[in-house]
């Protein structure tokens, strides 16, 4: 069973990282679609279903055991009945039509041969996957009319775009590319009585359609004419321009650039006879290529090729030839299935956040057309909320870009359903079984069930080092009081990504990123943002936006690790410092940036923050008078203002308010932000937070709880592991005043923390677990919570779970996240967040708690020697016990949360596994996590020294899983876009760290072994 684990999260690993370098289909066809793993579900099914026999669980006292090795028997055959019965695919429908189509989710090669009637001799179809390695060897062997063919792939080409070549006997054809007015070009290839759209642009070579664009080929020359525009034509070899009005004819020659409305036509090719082909991408070209396929059909010696084309979508791709007589029609793409009612689509509707393009929701509302059953029925189908039907269920997926259309994912599969929801729900009873029962192994288990040659204390850990920097700042510049600029703070302002916060929020969340901190000297954050907005001369030549980088100050010729706005920029002679470097650096992909051209990057970003606050683009605190949602800066307000009186308002507010900064006049403040506030109420157009959360978002902000937590947390902690270490040492283990004050002191910061969370779900609307930065805090707090649990059992837990907790937060408050409030994409507005994250993330506090308790096991291993043997032994068997119980808790959490993701995604979307990175990786987890508890059972892994190092780097799972996939995978829950991120220097650090320490431990523990020590 163990080595089928490895084998299986081996397997599953590999097929993430294939994914995230060939794709999907790849991933799919060479791992999780193949036979040889298929077989390796089948064997763990087999092997559970064994085991259920062998060790006679059906008995009553093992009936929780049972349960457990059933529900995952259930969840593997549900599994497959949805691979071999179960269907899904895609639809798409434009507004006001009907449609009863959708595209099946696997994609196969089809073919159809017919005589010169037009008769179907043969046809078939093979399941087949571009891009994988398998696609390589796709050959069919065809026999018909006497004669033997083969069909196979000859070779593929990547980021390709159609392409002519002459051939005698072949079609007139010719190749365009056509260019947007924004630079970007599409390739057009045209045969006789073709025809083709880009955008609004209609092309037709003697199509007989009323083409903007006619092609025509006479007397072996082709022509170009337009029946409704005059075209401009300039030959690039010659420079020669000319002006032909509409249905005038141009004769065309290569490389000729002919112009109609805002686009450029370029004649790349003709040829009089010739077939279609492909060619890579040219640079020149600035198009965008798609994977061609290469088909070759032979019989005896000869073969004719034809060029299919990998869309990626559900577009099929087509392509005919003829041999011996025959004709050859190959198609590739996903099969168009027909279903038994249609759908009508009234209205799509595309809601967005205030003042925002990002959208808020999304929905379309339909009408359900079934002709057998003689029913007509009215559905709204949006995230969250799927249209159920006669066993199909549809789910509300994408839209077109022109938001006239709707995509809709489609999916029957009720038995698999079925069987696999029973699975889970077997799995949740046992979990809940196994922890309430009081016979269980997770209240029964003892330090016995692991051998160990050892059988009282010693706990060390690193301590956490704090930097903290400052700098000077110009006497001179205008700084408005701190309780005038707090004041002016509670003003509403619509932020870039449409949210209503208080302005204080949003100069905190630019003051953080300019200067990497919350605060400037002695200064906070409005007062700086209002600084900047009022006094830009005085305050650009201050040095406040943050150079990480040594080497990118030495270029700089900056001395500090700041720099002043002005020496990067010279707003009057138009020189910026970084002009000739940026280009270059957005040009390259992640992985190929260096340390310096990263820090440039974000230097750019800083830069660019401080010069749009000097432009007043985020002073968006006026309500726009043109009937949209959006707000904007006085100068954008004025443009919209409803007359004379509200223009004379907007300006003097803006004159007003300097001056009251001026004069720190906090009276003057609060009645120019009363009026405002009353000025928003009036012509916002929607709801505006409600008073009691913008007083809580105003005190969240200035209180920086976890900011201040993770210092305590990490201080306190370390503290209390210096007193029990001591104490250990003396001989003393009776309580003191000290250990209870310092636990009381955790119990209080744990409070805060709770309350922190609290207030910021207040303020936000939505458990705060939606992105990298609330997680992290989450799991700091879940792991507060483990230490609290167990604390009644040991100190030492308390304490190392405090450390932990303060180094999470401090991770989540590097520069890398970001704590920023924001608004949700719709797929999360459902309260399935809440409860997927939310037991997801808490596993990982329980499963951190096991990590710091197998790091705490090995160091005391490395100190162990004969005369403390003992103390050591029993001080291990007591954390290895609280470790077990710990990642027992926490693999339960992660399972219960993974299959809830299952269940919300089954109920979003239609797939309730999908195969995504993410999923994939907490699957692994689990399967990780699962061979530390069972290892107890393995022969050659009993002892207790395994089980706390295996404890120990079975947490790298979850690290990968939770920061691995997020920012150097692709995916659902990525946060990368799957280029390949340098791993940062620390992780090789603390790799070997670990591995020494363990290496260290188990030369001790072998040695003392080895010194007539014999197993209990």
């Amino acid at each position: 069973m163990g080595s089928l684990f490895i084998v299986f999260a081996v397997a599953m690993a590999a097929a993430t990282f294939i994914e995230n370098d060939y794709g999907s289909p790849a991933a799919y066809s060479m791992v999780y679609g193949s036979k040889w793993f298929e077989l390796v579900l089948l064997l763990l099914a087999l092997n559970l279903a064994g085991q259920v026999l062998i060790f006679k669980l059906l008995r009553k006292k093992k009936i929780t055991i049972a349960l457990f090795h059933l529900s995952f028997i259930l969840i593997l055959t549900g599994a497959g009945i949805t691979r071999y019965f179960g269907w899904e695919g895609t639809m798409r429908i434009r507004e006001g039509e009907t449609s009863g189509e959708c595209y099946s989710g696997r994609e196969s090669v089809r073919y159809a041969v017919s005589d010169e009637s037009g008769k179907i001799l043969k046809e078939g179809s093979e399941e087949f996957v571009a891009g994988s390695a398998s696609s390589r060897k796709f050959s069919e062997s065809i026999t018909t009319d006497g004669h033997d063919y083969t069909l196979r792939l000859d070779r593929t080409i990547p980021n390709a775009t159609e392409d002519i070549t002459t051939k005698a006997g072949g079609d007139p054809l010719i190749s365009l590319l056509v260019v947007r007015e924004g630079g970007e070009g599409e390739i057009v290839v045209l045969k006789d009585g073709g025809s083709a759209n880009v955008d609004s642009l209609s092309f037709g070579f003697n199509s007989g359609s009323a083409a903007d664009i006619q092609i025509s080929f006479e007397s072996g020359e082709f022509f170009m004419s337009s029946p409704v525009s005059s075209l401009g034509e300039m030959n690039m070899m010659t420079k020669e321009a000319a002006t032909v009005e509409p249905g005038e004819k141009v004769s065309l020659k290569e490389m000729q650039v002919i112009s109609v409305s805002n686009f450029k036509i370029v004649t790349r090719k003709m040829v009089p006879e010739g077939i279609n082909t492909a060619a890579p991408v040219s640079v020149e070209e600035m198009v965008t290529g798609k994977n061609a396929l290469i088909f070759e059909i032979s019989s005896g010696m000869n073969a004719e090729q034809l060029v299919l084309w990998d869309k990626q979508s559900e577009e099929v791709s087509s392509a005919s030839a003829s041999l011996n007589g025959l004709k050859f029609e190959i198609t590739y793409g996903a099969e168009i299935v027909n279903l038994p009612f249609s759908l009508k689509l009234n209205d799509f509707i595309l809601e967005r956040y205030p003042g925002s393009d990002s959208p808020s929701g999304y929905r379309s509302e339909v009408t359900l057309i079934d002709k057998e059953r003689n029913a007509e029925k009215p559905y709204s189908i949006f995230m969250n909320n799927i249209l159920k039907y006669e066993g199909y269920r549809l789910y509300q997926s994408s839209f077109d870009e022109d938001e006239k259309g709707t995509v809709l994912s489609v999916s029957r599969d009720q038995a698999g359903i079925i069987v696999t929801y029973s699975g889970y729900a077997l799995l949740f009873l046992f979990i809940i079984l196994s922890l309430v029962n009081r016979n269980s192994l997770f209240h029964t288990i003892r330090p016995e069930v692991w051998y160990s040659s050892l059988r009282k204390t010693a706990v060390i850990l690193p301590v956490l080092l704090l930097i903290s920097s400052r700098s000077q700042a110009d006497a001179n510049k205008f700084v408005p009081s701190r309780e005038a600029s707090e004041e002016f703070g509670k003003v509403l302002v619509q932020d870039q990504k449409g949210r209503t916060e208080p302005l204080f929020t949003l100069s905190n969340d630019i003051l953080r990123k300019v200067t990497g901190s919350n605060s400037f000297e002695k200064f906070n954050s409005m007062q700086v943002f209002l600084g900047l907005y009022f006094d830009f001369e005085n305050w650009k030549d201050i040095p406040l936006i943050k150079v990480a980088n040594k080497n990118l100050r030495k270029q700089l010729g900056i001395s500090g690790e700041k720099a002043a706005f002005s020496d990067l920029v010279d707003l009057e002679q138009g020189r910026y410092a970084l002009s000739d470097k940026i280009n270059d650096v957005y040009s390259k992909s992640p992985g190929a940036r260096n340390k310096t051209e990263k820090e440039m990057l974000k230097l750019d970003e800083r830069v660019n923050i401080v010069y749009m606050i000097r432009q007043g683009t985020f002073m968006k605190i006026f309500p726009l008078r043109d009937g949209s949602l959006a707000w904007g800066p006085v100068q954008e307000a004025l443009k919209t203002a409803a007359g004379r009186e509200d223009s004379a308002y907007l300006e003097g507010m803006m004159s007003l308010l300097p001056q009251a900064l001026m004069d720190r006049s906090t009276a003057d403040i609060k009645n120019i932000t009363a009026s405002l506030s009353e000025y928003q109420k009036r012509f916002a157009g929607y709801t505006l937070p409600a008073s009691s959360k913008l007083k809580a978002e105003l005190f969240y902000y200035k209180a920086g709880i976890f900011e201040k937590l993770f210092p305590f947390y990490a201080t306190t902690g370390v503290l209390l592991i210096i007193i029990l270490i001591i104490m250990v040492i003396r001989g003393s283990m009776k309580t003191s005043f000290i250990i209870k004050l310092l636990k009381g002191l955790l119990f209080a910061a744990f409070f805060f923390h709770t309350a922190g969370l609290g207030i910021r779900w207040y303020i936000s609307g939505h458990s705060p677990m939606s992105n990298g930065y609330e997680s992290l805090i989450f799991i700091s707090w879940v792991t507060m919570l483990a230490g609290l649990i167990f604390s009644r059992k040991s100190s030492f837990t308390l304490s190392a779970t405090a450390v932990l907790s303060g180094l999470t937060l401090m991770v989540a408050h590097l520069s890398f996240m970001d704590p920023e409030i924001t608004n949700l994409v719709p797929v999360l507005q459902s309260y399935w967040l809440t409860l997927h994250v939310s037991i997801i993330t808490g596993s990982y506090g329980f499963l951190g708690l096991g990590f710091i308790l197998g790091l705490l096991t090995m160091i005391l291993l490395s100190f162990l020697n004969g005369n403390n043997r003992e103390r050591i032994s029993d001080t291990i068997d007591e954390l290895t016990i609280i470790n077990y119980r710990s990642l027992t808790l926490g693999l339960y959490l992660l399972t219960i949360g993974t299959f809830l993701g299952a269940i919300w995604a089954n109920e979003s979307w239609g797939r309730y596994w999908g195969w995504d990175p993410k999923e994939t990786w907490s699957l692994i987890t689990i399967i990780v996590y699962s061979l530390v508890i069972h290892s107890k059972q393995i022969p050659g892994m009993k002892d207790i020294y395994t089980f706390n190092v295996l404890a120990l780097f079975a947490f790298s799972s979850v690290l990968m899983t939770y920061f691995g996939v997020n920012f150097y995978l692709s995916g659902l829950h990525s946060y990368a876009s799957g280029d390949p991120v340098p791993v940062p220097g620390f992780v090789y650090i603390t790799v070997i760290a670990l591995a020494a320490v363990s290496i260290a431990a188990y030369v001790k523990y072998t040695a003392v072994s080895k010194k007539s020590l014999k197993p209990e």
